[in-house]
């Protein structure tokens, strides 16, 4: 299982498979901070199948990693988050205030078209 990850003209989807965890999503974001350009992209994160097994511990992780390794000088941008189940708007929800800090405004949504129309 992996992060699959899809480059648009002016935006970044990125959608857990089945199966895939939590340090494969990690794994996936870091390869994001290392291309020149691609922290500023605009991203919509598309939970569809997976992952049902991230604990608040590894969303405070994943604020952490982003923090150490977001580019100083990245320009703010949009990031969608679309769910489909109770439990992904949970994680969505605690994940967009644990990272109200950050230099991104983050969304969620249930429909990927509005996310698109938002994030273009």
């Amino acid at each position: 299982m992996a992060l699959k990850i899809t480059f648009k003209k002016n935006f970044i989807i990125l959608e857990p498979e089945a199966g895939t965890d939590f340090r494969q999503i990690r794994s996936g974001l870091a390869r994001l901070y290392y291309v020149p350009g691609l922290p500023e992209k605009n991203r919509i994160w598309l939970f569809r199948d997976g992952p049902e097994n991230v604990t608040g511990e590894d969303l405070e992780s994943l604020r952490d990693f982003i923090q150490e390794n977001y580019p100083p000088d990245a320009q703010l941008n949009k990031t969608a988050i679309v769910i489909e189940s109770e439990f992904q708007a949970n994680m969505a929800s605690a994940f967009k205030q644990l990272v109200a800090e950050l230099p991104f405004d983050i969304r969620i949504f249930t429909d990927f078209q509005a996310a698109e129309a938002w994030v273009e």
